[in-house]
């Protein structure tokens, strides 16, 4: 129904939104339709989605309105050259060049940055269509079939030319949706969820056709105890690809699944006022097996550590109001963490710091402070967290680089 100028808005049952994106389809409205789920305020799925529109068409997708860190997003996630390496540097240049702060106020900011993208060839404008295209369709299978909500029009004509693409049919992105629906319903019968591991059944690969390249780049895939959502991440592929690859190898019996919590048995708390060191130290450890809670604030692991048993605490020596050492004497006082081994975190090599952490009852661990000695504290830390807090199967080091799908498969 029609509320004020411009302006429309409508409720919805659960399965009714396709319809209803194709009565949208008949209006060559521009701006965006905001979605609002109830059901899913208390998930991890974002309970709001916004479909941006130019003359009817679609032009975004995404869980706020179009700017450049969630475009961004986007084409991190289905470009994965643009995460690590020479493109990331040119694009951080160019943002600064462009001054990021206004990418997002005005509509001609995202052109010029995608322009200046493309004539360098770091970022092709077929690739920004296309990651917009699968982030669509990706959306449109998280919303809409199971939930209800209510929908807002919300008139905003920059969106004509916010972006340098063509849009998508709606009625067409629809019926791919619902064709993708019967795929997924068919493929919830063969795998457990998305957030399922995949491991392989050695005493079947071995006794299968594939050769030796094959097999490492189905190893690699697994190697690192992934889930099915966060292998469709690391390769920058849609999801329901992964999900048909793997469904695929299971009926050949080259792998089965377990769930994610049962892939990470043991729990590693880090407390650092760094959220760089955080973030890396955090996919370095879970990348190895472990589940990994990370904290800036010290008072907030404490909180944590009530109700939790991890297998090992890592704290940095020098943060703001209250040290490590201060923090180790706070940890033994609660109840069944005095015996839990604590690593004592430091960027000072010195000698003090090595005594004081032994008399602590903690061990103590140097920070890399150059790349070249990076390797070594990795060595070190693994040797640590398989002495310390061994898993059921401690997955090997690998080079994170991207393995190429190109198994012969059929569906």
């Amino acid at each position: 129904m029609k509320t004020s100028a411009g302006s429309y808005s409508f409720q919805f049952h659960a399965h009714e939104l396709p319809q209803r994106l194709s009565q949208i389809a008949q209006k060559p409205q521009t701006g965006y339709w905001r979605f609002e789920f109830p059901q899913l305020a208390e998930s991890k799925t974002a309970s709001r989605w916004y479909l941006g529109l130019a003359q009817g068409k679609v032009v975004f997708s995404g869980n706020q309105p179009c700017c450049w860190s969630a475009l961004f997003e986007t084409l991190q996630r289905y470009v994965a050259r643009l995460r690590v390496g020479d493109a990331k540097q040119k694009i951080l240049s160019i943002e600064k060049q462009l001054i990021l702060t206004q990418l997002d106020k005005r509509s001609t900011g995202l052109v010029a940055l995608l322009n200046e993208l493309n004539e360098l060839n770091v970022l092709k404008t077929e690739e920004v269509r296309e990651s917009l295209r699968l982030r669509t369709l990706s959306d449109l299978d998280r919303y809409s079939f199971e939930y209800a909500g209510r929908a807002n029009f919300l008139p905003y004509p920059q969106m004509e030319t916010q972006l340098p693409i063509s849009g998508f049919d709606i009625d067409v992105l629809v019926s791919q949706a619902k064709e993708r629906r019967v795929l997924w319903d068919k493929l919830k019968m063969l795998l457990p969820s998305m957030e399922a591991v995949p491991t392989l059944n050695m005493q079947a690969v071995k006794a299968s056709s594939l050769n030796r390249t094959q097999r490492q780049r189905l190893e690699s895939l697994v190697s690192n105890h992934q889930t099915l959502e966060e292998v469709a991440v690391f390769l920058a592929q849609d999801a329901l690809e992964i999900a048909r690859f793997f469904a695929k190898l299971m009926d050949d019996g080259l792998v089965v699944f377990r769930s994610a919590s049962m892939t990470k048995t043991a729990e590693v708390f880090v407390v650092d006022d760094s959220p760089v060191l955080l973030r890396q130290f955090e996919n370095l450890v879970a990348g190895w097996g472990y589940s990994v809670r990370s904290f800036c604030e010290p008072s907030l692991a404490l909180q944590a550590l009530v109700d939790a048993n991890p297998a090992v605490i890592f704290l940095d020596i020098n943060m703001p109001n209250v040290t490590g050492f201060d923090l180790v004497k706070q940890i033994r006082r609660l109840p069944g963490l005095e015996e839990i081994p604590v690593i004592m975190l430091t960027a000072e090599k010195s000698l003090s710091n090595n005594w004081r952490a032994r008399w602590s009852g903690c061990q103590f661990m140097s920070k890399p402070l150059t790349p070249g000695e990076i390797p070594t504290f990795r060595l070190e830390l693994q040797t640590l967290l398989t002495e310390l807090a061994p898993l059921h199967q401690q997955p090997a080091l690998v080079d994170r680089q991207q393995p190429r799908l190109q198994m012969e498969t059929s569906y």
